[in-house]
C-alpha cells in the first residue's frame, strides 16, 4: 500500500482517497498504516474526508465510490484495499461518466486477474504468494518445534497498468 500511494504521490496527485478494509484485519490495518506513512513522508496530512471504509468485495467498492461521489471529496486518485474493491469502484465511476485515469486514478492491491483484463486494467500491487506460502510454512515448522517466530516482511512489487495517470 505504501508503494501504490507513493506511486499515486509521483505521478503528482495531492488528493488520494483510501478505500479501506475492515478494521479487524491485521492486512487492512497495515494497508492503511502504508497509506498513512507514504502521505507523511511527503508532508500530507491524513484528511480523514478521504478515508472511506469498503470491506473487502466489490459491492463495497461501489459503495464506496458512490459515497465518495455524494460527498463531493475532490480525490484526484483512489488507493483501494485490495484489487476487488478497486474494481467496484472503478465500475461505479464509469458508470456515472468519470474516465479513468482522465478523471481520477485508481490503484488496488492483490494483482487479481479480473483487474488485468477490466475495461481499464487496474494498477495494483503484486503480492508473491509463493513466497508467502513458504514462509508461512517456515513459521508453522517454528512453531511445532516450540520455537518463537519473528513476523516476516516480504516485498511486494506495484504493477503499473492503464488506471493511474497524472492529474489534470
Amino acid at each position: 500500500s505504501y508503494a501504490a500511494t507513493r506511486y499515486l504521490l509521483e505521478l503528482g496527485h495531492r488528493r488520494i482517497a483510501f478505500l479501506s478494509g475492515p478494521p479487524a484485519a491485521p492486512w487492512a490495518r497495515e494497508r492503511f498504516e502504508g497509506y498513512r506513512r507514504a502521505l507523511r513522508e511527503s508532508n500530507i496530512e491524513v484528511d480523514d474526508r478521504l478515508v472511506f471504509k469498503a470491506g473487502c468485495a466489490m459491492e463495497d467498492g461501489a459503495k464506496a465510490a458512490l459515497q465518495m461521489l455524494e460527498e463531493s471529496c475532490d480525490a484526484t486518485a483512489v488507493q483501494a484495499v485490495n484489487d476487488p474493491v478497486a474494481l467496484g469502484c472503478a465500475t461505479t465511476f464509469l458508470e456515472k461518466g468519470l474516465r479513468i485515469p482522465e478523471n481520477i486514478s485508481i490503484v488496488g492491491f492483490g494483482n487479481t486477474h479480473v483487474g488485468e483484463f477490466f475495461r481499464v486494467p487496474i494498477t495494483t500491487v503484486r503480492e508473491p504468494k509463493f513466497r508467502i506460502g513458504l514462509a508461512a510454512m517456515e513459521i508453522l515448522a517454528q512453531l511445532q518445534r516450540g520455537e518463537r517466530v519473528e513476523p516476516k516482511r516480504i516485498p511486494c512489487e506495484l504493477i503499473v497498468r492503464a488506471s493511474a495517470a497524472p492529474p489534470l
